[in-house]
């Protein structure tokens, strides 16, 4: 099977670059030929386009899918205008993994701009109470742009025309079915994480509690931080991870008189991370944004972590409450403290959830169970196996 991978950028740094670079590479195992097709924009990384049979930037999508002759394309971010109208005329089974909201919310984030409260609602009129119809231009004579909820309709129509579509979680199949996809054509494909190595630093570290992500207001960052400042106990902060509110963010921390427990350490490799999460006591996700699967608490409940997060989105998913770590209510600090102060406080307890993360990531998230997945898939869609 030749499998072309339709995605904007040619690098390794972000989630949705990570899957499709890990996948390429996994699926070669299996007999398929991956090729990617990438934004000419992007900068490139020459080891990440190692990952892949062949890579090329988009010049000219038809002319170049002619010539690649692939089997199945399976697209990822991607232009929401013609891109979708070409993918869709190509000839071949087209399967598209939704991995954000950009064509599901007006300022893409899923939590309002009034506020910050996590959003369930479906796009409609109402949407545009939340302001977030206005946006930062990324080109252009002007500062702003203007999104309609016409044009995101429009975005969804010619998405729900493609053959297939897969997401990472139940509730994600579920907020494409309330905008009028079709729930035989949605494939739930739970990500995964690689079992971390054996031979990790230790002991854990009983005040350490870590956070991994974007330095945005989706991420909750500065709810934790608010949190961290009203425990009992002293436990310390490790932040992985950069972006645009790392100054507002830093500063919040030292108003709060947490300079001396809270690290900033900057965006941290991938390979890197079964060693922090091996140090710490929990993993804290006190995301506003509805994650759509949340991948950063399978990769900590791979290193048999407790997980303390927002209850949002496809979360509960792999979070059982009370079992491999705690769910609270999105934005509320006070519950996110107590989780805190319960998991630090808690040597028993933490052990015990973090026996019990490990089981979890083992039995629903290994490579092995999203690649099968994901193969037999294909292979329906393409005819080598009847469905």
């Amino acid at each position: 099977m030749h499998l072309v991978w339709i995605n904007e950028l040619a690098h390794g740094k972000g989630g949705t670059e990570r899957y499709v670079g890990d996948t390429a590479a996994r699926l070669r195992e299996r007999g398929v030929r991956s090729t990617l097709l990438y934004d000419v924009r992007s900068p490139v990384d020459p080891e990440y386009l190692s990952l892949f049979d062949g890579a090329y930037p988009q010049v000219d999508r038809p002319r170049q899918l002619r010539e690649l002759a692939p089997d199945a394309l399976y697209v990822h971010r991607v232009d929401e205008g013609d891109a979708i109208l070409e993918l869709a005329s190509a000839g071949v089974p087209v399967l598209r993994f939704f991995h954000d909201y950009k064509i599901f919310c007006l300022r893409e984030h899923k939590y309002t701009a009034i506020g910050q409260e996590t959003c369930r609602r479906t796009i409609g009129v109402g949407c545009y109470a939340c302001l977030g119809f206005v946006q930062r231009a990324a080109s252009g004579p002007s500062p702003v742009k203007l999104v309609s909820v016409a044009s995101l309709r429009r975005a969804q129509r010619r998405n729900q025309g493609l053959t297939a579509h897969a997401v990472g979680s139940t509730y994600m199949r579920e907020h494409l079915a309330a905008h009028g996809f079709d729930r035989a054509k949605i494939h739930v494909l739970p990500l995964y994480a690689e079992a971390p190595p054996e031979a990790l630093p230790g002991p854990r570290e009983p005040e350490l509690v870590l956070f991994v992500g974007q330095l945005i207001r989706g991420k909750g960052l500065d709810l934790l931080l608010r949190a961290l400042a009203q425990t009992w106990t002293r436990a310390r902060l490790l932040v992985a991870g950069e972006g645009n509110q790392r100054g507002e963010l830093e500063a919040l921390s030292r108003s709060l008189g947490l300079g001396a427990r809270v690290t900033f350490a900057g965006r941290i490799a991938p390979a890197e991370l079964p060693a922090l999460h091996a140090r710490a006591r929990c993993l804290a996700m006190p995301s506003r944004y509805p994650e759509t699967f949340g991948l950063a608490g399978i990769e900590a409940l791979a290193s048999g972590l407790p997980v303390i997060a927002s209850d949002v989105g496809g979360i509960r998913e792999w979070l059982e409450d009370g079992e491999n770590g705690i769910l609270v209510p999105s934005g509320d600090v006070g519950a996110l403290t107590r989780a805190l102060d319960r998991l630090v406080l808690d040597d028993a307890l933490a052990a015990a959830m973090g026996r019990r993360a490990q089981a979890t990531h083992r039995a629903r998230f290994l490579p092995e169970h999203h690649l099968g997945r994901l193969h037999a898939l294909l292979r329906r869609l393409t005819g080598e196996e009847a469905t």
